[in-house]
């Protein structure tokens, strides 16, 4: 009689722990990926976020002032200087975040026997994308917010 010898099977083969690592690393690779484009975005949303809140805080401030063309948010004391860069009207740093802003304004209407003026008051807010000092560059972000205002009674 032969002996037959039964081979078994037992363990993975080198092919199939090359697929699994390879796997793994595709799954690996493409949850990193997304953990930071979600912390990017995140960090964009909160510059956004801040800026608009500077801006309508503002905005809110000049409108209740009525519109004075010699409005200065240096007054408010919540740290707004003025640059030494002479293109923009005033900077603060809010929650890291070096931002530089211009107030604008323009009568846009004019009713002489009522004696009421309609003046238009634009905030522009800039701020940097790499969170440094300087001015913001040309492709860097920026938000304008915009209000009407009545000057009639206010002083304005």
């Amino acid at each position: 009689m032969s002996k037959r010898r039964i081979k078994q099977k037992s363990g993975f083969t080198i092919i199939e722990t090359v697929i699994a690592a390879v796997s793994l690393s595709i799954i690996a690779l493409g949850a990193l990926s997304y953990q930071y484009f979600a912390a990017t975005h995140n960090h964009i949303a909160k510059s956004q976020i801040t800026a608009t809140r500077t801006g309508q805080l503002l905005i809110e401030d000049w409108k209740n002032s009525g519109g004075s063309t010699a409005y200065d948010p240096t007054f408010l004391q919540l740290g707004f200087a003025k640059p030494s860069d002479k293109g923009w009207g005033y900077y603060i740093t809010v929650d890291g975040l070096p931002m530089y802003i211009n107030l604008s304004s323009t009568d846009v209407a004019h009713d002489a026997a009522a004696g009421v003026t309609i003046r238009r008051l634009d905030v522009k807010v800039a701020w940097r994308r790499d969170y440094q000092n300087g001015s913001p560059a040309t492709d860097d972000p920026f938000i304008t917010l915009t209000t009407y205002a009545r000057i009639d009674a206010s002083g304005g």
